[in-house]
C-alpha cells in the first residue's frame, strides 16, 4: 500500500513539475552590460540618468514572485497530500495527530496566500507608477 502511495505523490510531483513554466529568461548582451557600466559610471559625473532601471528591477520582482508561489503551491500540496494519506490509511494515532494538524496548515496556507495576494498588489501598483 505504501509503495503505491509514493508513486501516485511521485507522479503527481513530476506532473506539476511538467506541466508548470518557469521559461523567463534574464539576460543580456555583453555589450548592453558594458554600456550600462559606462552609465554608472557617469551618473557620478553629472549626467542627470537614472543609475537603476525600474522596469528591469519589476521584471526580477516579478520574477522572483513567481518562483517563491510556485514552490508555496507545491509545498502546500505535498504537505496537505500527506495529511490526508495520514487520515485516510493511518492508524487511530496518526489520525488524530493528522487531524490536530490540520487547523495549523490551513492557516498557514491562508496566511500564505494572503501574504502573496498582498505582494502581488504591491508589484500592480509599482508597474503602474513605471
Amino acid at each position: 500500500m505504501n509503495k503505491k502511495i509514493l508513486t501516485m505523490i511521485f507522479i503527481f510531483i513530476i506532473a506539476i513539475i511538467v506541466f508548470t513554466s518557469i521559461s523567463n529568461v534574464q539576460a543580456s548582451e555583453i555589450s548592453d552590460a558594458i554600456d550600462s557600466a559606462q552609465d554608472f559610471l557617469e551618473n557620478g559625473k553629472g549626467s542627470k540618468s537614472s543609475i537603476i532601471n525600474y522596469q528591469n528591477l519589476y521584471n526580477v520582482v516579478n520574477y522572483l514572485y513567481n518562483i517563491a508561489m510556485l514552490i508555496a503551491i507545491i509545498l502546500a500540496i505535498i504537505i496537505g497530500t500527506i495529511l490526508g494519506i495520514r487520515i485516510v490509511v493511518g492508524s487511530v494515532d496518526e489520525r488524530a495527530d493528522s487531524k490536530h494538524l490540520i487547523i495549523p496548515y490551513l492557516v498557514l496556507v491562508a496566511t500564505g496566500a494572503f501574504a502573496f495576494t498582498i505582494w502581488k498588489f504591491l508589484l500592480q501598483l509599482v508597474q503602474n507608477n513605471i
